[in-house]
């Protein structure tokens, strides 16, 4: 009796192995068709709908009509005489009129006398008194600069020459003596005179002790050659900037 339930035992055993067996193969294969399958949605329909503001319509249909062409302006001629209603003269026919229509009247006039006219020398062209030294045809010349060939060279050597000695005499000390701050624009102006020599000195600046020194400077600038115009000497007139900052 013993023997036959253990063999029961070992056979039921056996399908519930076999059955736990299956049904783990199904689950794997279940598994493997959920994880590497894609789905494919295929679908007819399109989205047709668009978004539109509601807008009011009286029900009449507006009526399309081409535009129209440009028109081309038709340029006209001046019609051309007729020749049948040309005047025909005769060649041989004398005018009897033609001093009337070609006589010349003299004009009566008192003579000129010739010891009366003036002739005009090029020296009486007039000139300003003063040119400005961005006119000037040959602007001054610092000494030290006379080598320069170009009226540009020599200008820009004037300018240098200037600003060099202003940095050397200017005594910039003085803001800080009076009590200024910051930074100091002194405005100068000066006519360079027909012989060279420097006159007309102004300045403008924050303090008059300022405006003093700046013309104690300019005063000390050396005789120069003059500028030139339509070959002549004329005074030229410079403005100088002097601008430092005062060290608090």
């Amino acid at each position: 009796m013993s023997n036959k339930h253990d063999a029961n035992v070992r056979k039921s055993a056996l399908v519930n192995f076999q059955i736990g067996l299956i049904a783990s193969l199904l689950f794997t294969y279940v598994m493997f068709e959920v994880y590497t399958a894609t789905p494919i949605v295929v679908s007819n329909e399109q989205n047709l709908i668009i978004d539109e503001p509601i807008a009011d319509w009286s029900g009449v249909y507006k009526v399309y009509e081409a535009p129209k062409s440009a028109e081309v302006v038709e340029r006209r001629s001046k019609p051309v005489a007729d020749p049948e209603k040309f005047t025909v003269i005769d060649d041989h026919k004398k005018i009897s009129e033609v001093r009337k229509e070609f006589v010349n009247d003299p004009v009566s006039s008192d003579p000129i006398d010739p010891s009366s006219i003036v002739d005009v020398e090029p020296d009486g062209i007039d000139e300003p008194e003063v040119l400005p030294f961005v006119a000037v045809e040959y602007v001054p010349v610092f000494p030290g600069c006379e080598e320069l060939k170009t009226n540009s060279e020599r200008a820009s050597c004037f300018s240098d020459k200037i600003k060099r000695m202003v940095s050397k005499k200017f005594n910039t000390d003085l803001g800080e003596d009076l009590g200024l701050k910051g930074l100091q624009r002194i405005y100068v102006q000066f006519e360079v005179y027909k012989d060279g020599t420097i006159k007309n000195i102004m300045a403008r600046a924050p303090h008059p002790s300022l405006e003093k020194e700046a013309k104690r400077v300019v005063a000390k600038f050396p005789k120069m050659t003059p500028g030139m115009q339509r070959d002549r000497a004329v005074t030229v007139r410079y403005q100088l900037p002097i601008v430092f900052k005062v060290q608090n």
